[in-house]
């Protein structure tokens, strides 16, 4: 049944059309972070708009749409402005931002055998096999119809999110604006033990099939934080991160580190 929702959601990112002010990346991270449960393993964003202006981030595009939609086919969704999954320990919820056409976007979901409905005042959509797409403003949020609905309580403060986890917070706080962000919880790193971390990539040079990442974990002490400071974190770093290049210092209770990917 996976395959439904994610054929839904290519039909609803085609239904997107362009919009007039795309929204920065950084605070999409924020918006997806306030809708993600606080036990979160891992978010990532991207900012479409960007990414498939810019070849040199055709592979993560590629990689994004493919997680999104299973296959890219013909479909063109150059016209979302961003683009997020969410992956729990049981799920994956896919958040999309564009300006919609909310009548198409109705009627397609008629076609598909949803039925409309509300929850918490947001218009939601849900099927026979329990899978859901709410429209929240800008925002289409799809996915089993529990974690819809619990998207739409942490929406309305009714629940706490990831961005209320102050680990995340305060990793997520410390992105600048790129086009990629990646926030993530403990048990994402093979051999390096953090409270959370987050990274970001940017462009610095377009054309030359390098992008460039920055990124900082968090450990729970200053002293944890030293003790992971071998003469082999850079080492280390360039294997979890699959980065070259890398630089890294301490910053209190953060290692923030830099890489060429």
């Amino acid at each position: 049944m996976k395959v439904r929702i994610l054929s839904i959601l290519i039909v609803l990112a085609v239904l997107v059309s362009c919009v007039s002010a795309c929204t920065t990346t950084a605070s999409f991270l924020v918006k997806v972070m306030k809708l993600a449960p606080g036990d979160t393993y891992m978010i990532t964003c991207m900012d479409a708009e960007k990414a498939v202006g810019d070849p040199d981030f055709d592979y993560i595009y590629d990689y994004m749409i493919d997680e999104l939609t299973y296959t890219m086919g013909d479909i063109d969704v150059s016209d979302v402005s961003d683009m997020a999954i969410i992956e729990t320990d049981w799920d994956y919820i896919y958040v999309l931002t564009g300006s919609f056409d909310l009548r198409e976007v109705r009627d397609f979901l008629t076609e598909w055998d949803f039925v409309d409905g509300e929850y918490r005042e947001i218009e939601i959509w849900t099927d026979d096999y329990d899978y859901a797409a709410a429209f929240i403003g800008n925002t289409i949020i799809v996915g089993d119809k529990d974690e819809v609905e619990a998207c739409i309580r942490r929406h309305k403060n009714e629940q706490s999110s990831m961005y209320d986890n102050e680990d995340m917070k305060a990793v997520a706080d410390k992105l600048p604006a790129a086009v990629v962000h990646s926030v993530f919880g403990p048990d994402v790193l093979y051999d390096i033990e953090v409270l959370s971390g987050g990274i970001c990539l940017r462009n610095s040079t377009s054309g030359d099939d390098v992008l460039d990442m920055s990124g900082w974990l968090n450990f729970d002490s200053e002293a944890s934080a030293e003790d992971a400071m071998t003469e082999d974190i850079e080492d280390d770093l360039g294997w979890e991160f699959d980065i070259y290049n890398v630089d890294a210092h301490l910053s209190g209770q953060f290692i923030e580190f830099s890489g060429d990917y």
